[in-house]
């Protein structure tokens, strides 16, 4: 089963998943690919062990969302940086019809570019040191593959074209049989 290396017993029971999150996690799927509604539109899902994990569309590709059985919902984007949800989300929802969650609701901002709701990421308010200035100050070409880097605040980037990250603390979702 998927398990969270979670903050304050985070249980997640049901997944919103990305379109490549909701692909990556099919092999360890432990039921066939089922519709949630008998409509041709609706969300395709599946369960590993106890855990549904749903198809859902208003998702960014590699995003996901864990709903815990007391709608408590955390948004893990595909570089393991978490944020809390502000909003409660039912386990038992059929698919999203918006995506508010990428709104922070105290600035206003994309979430990706506020600290309000992170959870697990180097934290982004204490004074940065001459690494972190370094960091601030990089290139914007990958070390790894010379792609383009992209900047989620001092000291914490990544690469859109390979799995280069620097800065980013590892909140993982893991397979303990693997």
């Amino acid at each position: 089963m998927l398990n969270f290396a979670s903050q304050g017993g985070f249980t997640p029971v049901k997944i919103l998943a990305g379109e490549r999150v909701f692909e990556m996690f099919a092999p360890q799927r432990t039921s066939i690919i089922f519709g949630i509604t008998n409509e041709p539109w609706a969300a395709a899902a599946y369960r590993i062990e106890d855990l549904i994990v749903q198809l859902e569309r208003n998702l960014n590709e590699w995003d996901l969302i864990a709903i815990s059985a007391s709608e408590t919902a955390w948004l893990v984007r595909h570089n393991t940086v978490v944020y809390e949800l502000q909003c409660t989300i039912s386990p038992d929802i059929m698919g999203l019809s918006t995506n508010f969650f990428y709104r922070c609701p105290e600035c206003n901002e994309h979430i990706y570019e506020c600290t309000h709701l992170l959870i697990s990421a180097q934290d982004l308010h204490q004074e940065p040191n001459a690494d972190a200035v370094a960091t601030a100050r990089a290139p914007t070409a990958c070390p790894s593959c010379g792609g383009k880097i992209q900047s989620l605040g001092p000291g914490v980037s990544f690469c859109l074209d390979c799995d280069w990250e620097d800065g980013l603390s590892a909140q993982t979702i893991s397979n303990p049989n693997s």
